[in-house]
């Protein structure tokens, strides 16, 4: 069940500014439920990433709960391969 955007309208998108916006205390009370994790550091969470902790979560919960996971990672990041030179376009889709 790896997450991916099904039809993008374009595969590379452009890098721009870089903009977090990183409130401390936005999250005082889980949405749904009675648990939630917070993030404490900016940043960005590939599909294996998400994945992984799917798994983790759902092992060692078993079936005493409901896991929603409300993040998707729809920002897609390019990267070129080691010792390459310059040039030759973007690189390809890393996660």
């Amino acid at each position: 069940m790896l997450l991916f955007p099904v039809n993008p309208k374009y595969k590379k998108t452009f890098a721009g500014k870089k903009n977090f916006t990183f409130e401390k205390n936005r999250i005082s009370k889980p949405v749904f439920g009675e648990f939630c994790l917070v993030v404490l550091k900016p940043g960005n969470l590939s599909n294996y990433q998400i994945e992984s902790l799917r798994r983790f979560l759902r092992k060692s919960f078993k079936k005493r709960s409901q896991l929603l996971i409300r993040i998707f990672p729809g920002l897609p990041v390019t990267k070129k391969p080691n010792e390459i030179r310059l040039g030759r376009g973007k690189g390809n889709i890393a996660f």
